[in-house]
């Protein structure tokens, strides 16, 4: 049982102990996710003399390095008393993943074309989000955690925001471990991947910036959004990063074992759609912007469908 290994699984273990105990009781939805790395962890470090070649150990890898840059955003956020930093490490931390193991497994060339999605995809989004969001200083919704955490929350902030986020980007990248392991010549799930993936691209990118000339030109804090890709789905942003997930997943079928990645896509489309994005963001906006129960009704939440047609007396909205 090769001793690195133990040692990595074993802290995990113990970190996954103390994050059980501090949790409130009683334990919520997503009580199981620090057991899911330990699990995953127990079966690499019994096996590992067989595995040490497979897509679980390179997983795992992967795993290990974003615990060890979630923990440097965490100690970050303790100076800077910002919890929310973590929206803009997210992107960056997406962004150099890839690259980081395609250094460490061996600089594959075949492994290009993905690299060019996810470094065009996450670099984009790291911008965006670090203009958007770095300057305003603590998010609101952290800022009310904080509150609520009182004296502990300096701890148990790691748990509560890092490792947590850290575990659901754990889940999220099997596909991009899986192209990035064993990289394949150009195919049909490479073409048909990157379709899928543009497409995201596009309600993403384009979503994000037609919220932005809309906020520049707006009139009014209480105005809506409700044209262009606002007017297809409530949330383009979120629908689109998750056909830009299911882009990658696509791809990593032309590896071994890259089927495996669906699942991951198929986790990532239930948590913007129902797990938690989506639901937390509509319950926001229900409180904070007249007009949306309007909106709600004719524009779907999350996959895209022409609008039903608007009443004159609806207001202009958006989410």
């Amino acid at each position: 049982m090769p001793t690195t290994s133990l040692w990595i699984w074993s802290a995990w273990v113990l970190l996954s102990a103390v994050w059980l105990w501090a949790m409130p009781r009683p334990w919520g939805p997503g009580w199981w996710y620090p057991l899911l790395p330990a699990g995953a962890g127990a079966v690499l470090v019994l096996t590992e003399s067989t595995l040490g070649d497979s897509l679980l150990a390179h997983w795992m890898l992967a795993g290990v390095w974003l615990w060890g840059g979630l923990t440097v955003v965490w100690v970050l956020s303790l100076f800077k008393r910002d919890a929310s930093i973590m929206d803009v490490a997210f992107g960056y931390l997406l962004l150099a993943l890839p690259w980081w193991l395609w250094l460490k497994l061996g600089a594959n060339p075949l492994a290009w074309p993905l690299l060019a999605m996810s470094t065009l995809g996450f670099g984009r989004y790291s911008l965006y989000i670090t203009w958007r969001n770095l300057p305003h200083g603590e998010d609101p919704r952290y800022a009310r955690w904080r509150e609520r955490g009182g004296a502990r929350w300096w701890w148990w902030s790691y748990f509560q925001i890092f490792l947590l986020q850290g575990v659901v980007l754990w889940v999220w990248v099997m596909p991009l471990v899986a192209s990035i392991a064993s990289p394949q010549p150009l195919g049909t799930w490479h073409a048909l991947g990157a379709l899928v993936w543009l497409l995201g691209f596009v309600f993403e990118a384009g979503g994000d910036w037609q919220l932005t000339h809309f906020k520049r030109n707006r009139t009014s804090s209480s105005q809506l959004l409700d044209s262009g890709l606002w007017g297809l789905t409530r949330h383009p942003n979120y629908f689109g990063q998750t056909a830009m997930w299911w882009g990658y997943a696509i791809v990593a079928l032309a590896s071994p074992w890259g089927w495996v990645g669906l699942a991951s896509a198929a986790y990532i489309t239930w948590f913007m759609y129902r797990g938690s994005a989506t639901s937390l963001m509509e319950r926001h906006m229900q409180k904070t912007k007249p007009g949306y129960a309007a909106y709600c009704a004719r524009v779907p939440a999350f996959f895209p469908r022409w609008p039903r047609p608007r009443s004159a007396s609806q207001n202009e909205i958006t989410p």
